[in-house]
């Protein structure tokens, strides 16, 4: 009796250190490794959302460009502006004139940096030795109300053309009268602008 029972103590421990081997050696690794492809699987379904989030925001965006007429003022700016030999007397006009409608003096404008040749670069033919512009570095030097200036950067803000204004420079008028604050206005300001306006 005491050796059967002592025979079956022996196997029972054998068969329960074997279990539990088995358990650790191979269901726990199968655990861990459903857990890692869980959490891949909850890493996908984020990105998923967020990229499908994003080209329904960029389908909104283009929609609501197509509902404004961007195409039309697409080509408007392509034609009058990014190409061509005229680019800068284009421009120059097209400065002057918001400058003028927000009533400030304009007492000079340099466009720098525009390409000689106009052409468009491609990827699968790169012409040597040719100078490629990919923005137009534009500086005002202007006079006037502050309110004024107010009005030519809400006119900058509501262009088709991107105009991205880099430094604005505001010095008292020759008069020496002090800026003092937004709600008392000096009569006479200098405002120096610098920006500058993607090209092709």
């Amino acid at each position: 009796m005491n050796n059967n029972n002592t025979s079956f103590v022996i196997i029972s421990v054998i068969l329960i250190v074997v279990s539990m081997a088995l358990f650790y050696f191979l269901v726990i690794p199968q655990f861990e490794k459903i857990s890692i492809q869980k959490s891949e699987i909850c890493d996908l379904e984020y990105k998923l959302e967020n990229t499908t989030n994003y080209f329904n925001e960029v389908k909104k965006n283009a929609e609501e460009l197509e509902k404004i007429g961007w195409d039309g003022a697409a080509k408007k700016i392509n034609a009058n502006f990014m190409d061509g030999p005229f680019f800068v007397h284009n421009m120059e006009a097209y400065l002057k004139g918001l400058v003028a409608r927000s009533g400030l003096y304009l007492k000079d404008l340099k466009i720098e940096g525009v390409s000689e040749s106009f052409e468009v670069e491609k990827e699968d033919s790169k012409a040597s030795g040719e100078d490629k512009v990919k923005e137009v570095n534009v500086f005002l030097d202007l006079s006037g109300d502050y309110n004024y200036l107010r009005n030519l950067l809400d006119l900058f803000n509501k262009q088709a053309l991107i105009i991205k204004i880099s430094e604005i420079e505001i010095n008292t008028g020759n008069d020496g009268s002090e800026f003092q604050s937004e709600s008392v206005v000096t009569s006479y300001l200098n405002f120096k602008i610098k920006g500058n306006i993607p090209s092709k």
